[in-house]
């Protein structure tokens, strides 16, 4: 069944959730705009919400909103934005009225302390209250560092972050220890669907059918988080948000350029009609990678195996490329909620990437995709399917082989919220099944496989005062691979005074073993070397003790303190020799004379580790804010396997520091320092240390009339060479300058 086929039957699926407005029992609607007190424009991405309720929404771009469905009763609106006085006002809500409300808001130094995130516990609440550590990018932010079109390098320098890169777009991201390449700790979602690929569960960033300007949200959740969103949620979840086709009418061209040849073009238009709304967009972009050729020993810095390191094919040096595009279509509901339905692909050129058995050239590959999505009346159904398939087979620059990975992933999942108890009580309950179909044609697979997983979750949200809450979830996830799991939570939130509150949560998780682990099937050519999977791997585990410290000072300084105990068992090593039990020692393969050593992997190993995130943000003006931030993680390794190096591949310690000014006009710079010391990395056949580096990055807006913006991002401003991954490439500065116009 192709990907045409098989979103054509999940189609079907999603269509009755898209009928409940037909049948549901009639509610009221509020509506209204909002709008600045003194210019009496509309204010966008205003949180509007029902208090203790799971009601709510936020304004478009033109200051509305509407929420719909609410059951006829009393309640207390909220009314919330950075930057703009709080409104907190009652009102009734009748069966089948429409209530209008119009608001003009009050500027005011800050807000953080309303800052609303969802990702912790799937409702909106603020910041403070959150069960969870929580990083919260917003739409300003996301474009002032947009420019260079690499997703991580906008989460660099966030507390508790730990982000190495290799390649243009080689990123691995993640929280609290024990990174490595190819790294899959945290789970990253786009609008719901999983941006992991199927061979390797890892994210390939140039893999977007979308430029960053389209995303109005990033929330990080640090920490474990199984007990919501399932495997891979070990370390955490990255919930990426695209901004909708209502909050961004009109068509937008992006052209821009710069260093290692770079250059980026990208449009998009959206429009509405009643209550049908779309966009469509295009575009590519392209740039020279820092990645080198490596064969006859060339290598870029001391350290590197000439044995295991050295490599047999010249690299492409041609730039890495990428050509996208995407359509949207979102329908909204009169009686509330709003379905979507949208796809894309992205075609990727030449981009390198580490991986345990060395680095590969993704010649060309393709990324369709689809997304189907009904939300409202408590329901939130999503269907998704991801598409990954060969036009030209990758290189395995080591080794010199071809390398194939055609694969789809198809996912559905359904969630229901209510609340009860004088809205005391939160309830939020969930279903997913996942099936992954994937064939290496022979080349790091023997056979092609179909697999399935899928999972159940709840989690109960309990207000026991105003200062008070508890929170409950617990999730069971079946998989065709590997023995089921079940992940439990627990955590409580006590909130003193207005504005700050101390949690304290528990946690554990798990990370499943991918294709390349279980099955990889590689015979060296040319070395006496073979690279074999473990098909009796189970997944990794995690426990996690948490407390957390949030609050806003004198509405102008945002502290968090968060500290963290976790206990790890059944690691997965990296890619290593006399590792896996059922390999103990060389071998001679079927048709061959001589014995070649055989690197695999297992599950050994027990770690404690613990540390500390504190972040400040203090706004010395409307205009001035400063932030700094600073990380330290240890760790114990308990028990280990006597063939396995078992490092975190991260550094002890790092700290960031940042200072922004926007100007009321719309133009904004922003200037971070980040400091990494020296620690050691081994994964697969690179293992060696990391030197101390030390980066600058600049972002900046420059606004030419109201329509033309100027956009300046440069990482790495210093031009300090160094290098975040042993076996990566030796980085040095990029500088992208983009102009974007609203046609």
């Amino acid at each position: 069944m192709n990907i045409v086929e098989r979103i054509a039957l999940l189609l079907l699926f999603l269509l009755p959730p898209a009928t409940l407005p037909l049948f549901a029992q009639a509610g009221g609607t509020l509506t209204g705009t909002i709008r600045d007190g003194e210019t009496l424009e509309g204010i966008p991405n205003v949180n509007m919400t029902l208090r203790g309720t799971g009601f709510g929404a936020a304004t478009d771009i033109n200051g509305r909103y509407t929420i719909g469905n609410i059951p006829p009763g009393n309640y207390t609106l909220v009314v919330s934005s950075v930057g703009y006085k709080r409104v907190v006002t009652s009102m009734v809500i009748s069966a089948g009225q429409t209530l209008v409300r119009d608001f003009n808001l009050e500027r005011e130094t800050l807000q953080v302390g309303e800052i609303m995130v969802y990702g912790a516990s799937l409702r909106q609440e603020r910041i403070t209250e959150a069960p969870a550590a929580v990083t919260v990018i917003e739409a300003k932010d996301i474009a002032r560092f947009a420019g260079s079109g690499q997703l991580p390098k906008l989460l660099e320098t966030e507390p508790g972050v730990d982000i190495v890169q290799s390649g243009l777009f080689d990123f691995n991201i993640n929280t609290r220890g024990f990174n490595s390449s190819l790294n899959r700790r945290l789970l990253i979602l786009l609008d719901g669907r999983d941006l992991g690929t199927a061979f390797l569960s890892a994210t390939e960033w140039n893999g977007l059918s979308v430029p960053l300007e389209e995303f109005g949200r990033i929330e990080l959740v640090k920490g474990p988080g199984s007990a919501l969103y399932g495997a891979n949620a070990f370390n955490g979840v990255l919930n990426v948000t695209s901004i909708p086709p209502n909050a961004m009418l009109g068509t937008r061209l992006i052209a821009g350029g710069g260093e290692k040849s770079a250059y980026r073009v990208d449009i998009r238009h959206a429009g509405a009609s009643g209550n049908w709304s779309y966009k469509v967009n295009a575009g590519t972009m392209s740039g020279k990678s820092f990645s080198t050729i490596r064969t006859n020993r060339r290598f870029e810095y001391e350290g590197l195996n000439p044995f295991l390191n050295n490599e047999v094919k010249d690299l492409n040096l041609d730039p890495v490329k990428t050509i996208y595009g995407s359509v949207r279509i979102d329908h909204d509901y009169q009686a509330g909620g709003v379905a979507t339905i949208e796809g894309g692909i992205a075609q990727t050129e030449n981009e390198v990437i580490v991986t345990g058995i060395g680095r590969v050239q993704v010649q060309r590959a393709t990324k369709p995709w689809a997304r189907l999505n009904y939300s409202g009346h408590g329901f939130n159904v999503l269907v998704w399917a991801n598409g990954r398939y060969n036009i030209r087979p990758e290189v395995s620059l080591s080794t010199g082989l071809s390398l194939e990975q055609d694969a789809l992933i198809t996912h559905g999942e359904v969630q229901y919220h209510f609340t009860s108890l004088e809205n005391r009580l939160f309830v939020v309950a969930g279903v997913s099944h996942r099936i992954v179909d994937i064939d290496t044609k022979g080349t790091l697979m023997q056979r092609p496989r179909q697999d399935n997983s899928s999972g159940v979750f709840a989690q109960a949200e309990y207000r026991a005062s105003d200062e008070l809450k508890g929170v409950v979830a617990a999730r069971w996830d079946r998989n065709s691979l590997h023995p089921s799991q079940f992940s439990p939570k627990a955590a409580l939130v006590w909130t003193p005074l207005s504005g700050h509150s101390l949690r304290a949560t528990f946690n554990q998780a798990f990370q499943s073993p991918n294709y390349s682990e279980l099955y990889l099937s590689v015979k060296h050519p040319t070395s006496p070397l073979a690279y074999l999977g473990n098909n009796k791997l189970v997944p990794e585990r995690i426990t996690g003790y948490e407390v957390g410290y949030k609050g806003v000072f004198a509405n102008a300084l945002f502290v968090s303190i968060d500290a963290y105990f976790n206990q790890l068992k059944e690691f997965i090593t990296d890619l290593g020799p006399g590792v896996n039990p059922n390999y103990p020692f060389s071998m001679i393969f079927p048709g061959e004379t001589a014995p070649r050593t055989i690197w695999s992997y297992t599950n050994a190993g027990k770690v404690d580790e613990a540390g500390y995130d504190i972040g400040v943000n203090y706004y010395l003006s409307d205009s001035w804010l400063i932030d700094a931030n600073f990380s330290y993680f240890t760790f114990k390794v308990v028990e280990r396997h006597p063939n396995d190096v078992l490092l975190p591949n991260s550094p002890r310690w790092r700290g960031n520091v940042g200072l922004t000014y926007s100007h009321p006009s719309g133009h904004d710079v922003s200037i971070k320092l980040k400091y990494v010391p020296t620690f050691d990395w081994a994964a697969g056949i690179f293992r060696g240390k990391i030197p101390a580096y030390t980066l600058v990055n600049l972002g900046a807006n420059y606004r030419l009339t109201n329509s033309v913006n100027l956009n300046l991002n440069v990482s790495n401003l210093l031009d300090r060479r160094h290098y975040q991954i042993f076996g990566g490439s030796m980085l040095g500065r990029r500088a992208i300058l983009t102009a974007s116009a609203d046609i």
